[in-house]
C-alpha cells in the first residue's frame, strides 16, 4: 500500500534534535528530553508527528538500542495505516 505525505524525515545520530522537535510544537519534558508521544503508536502530541529510535529515550541514549528501536516503524506504521 501506498501512503501520501508530505515529508518522511530520516535522522541519524545519538543526540536527539530537541530544539527540531519543539519548533514543530512537540513537547519535550525538559528534565528527561523525552518527547510527549504514545508508546502504542508513537504519536507526539502533535497530530501526524511520529518519533522513533533514540529520540524516543531522550537524554538517556542507551535506553533504546537497534534491539528495540526497530519495533518504533511497526507501530507507527500500524497508526497510519
Amino acid at each position: 500500500r501506498t501512503l501520501d505525505n508530505d515529508w518522511v524525515l530520516a535522522m541519524t545520530g545519538y543526540v536527539p534534535d530537541t530544539p527540531f522537535l519543539t519548533a514543530l510544537g512537540v513537547q519535550v519534558d525538559p528534565h528527561t528530553g523525552i518527547p510527549t508521544h504514545d508508546p502504542g503508536t508513537m504519536q507526539s502530541n502533535v497530530p501526524g508527528i511520529y518519533v522513533a529510535g533514540v529520540v524516543a529515550a531522550g537524554f538517556d541514549a542507551n535506553k533504546i538500542f537497534i534491539e528495540n528501536g526497530k519495533l518504533h516503524g511497526p507501530l507507527i506504521a500500524s497508526a497510519v495505516a
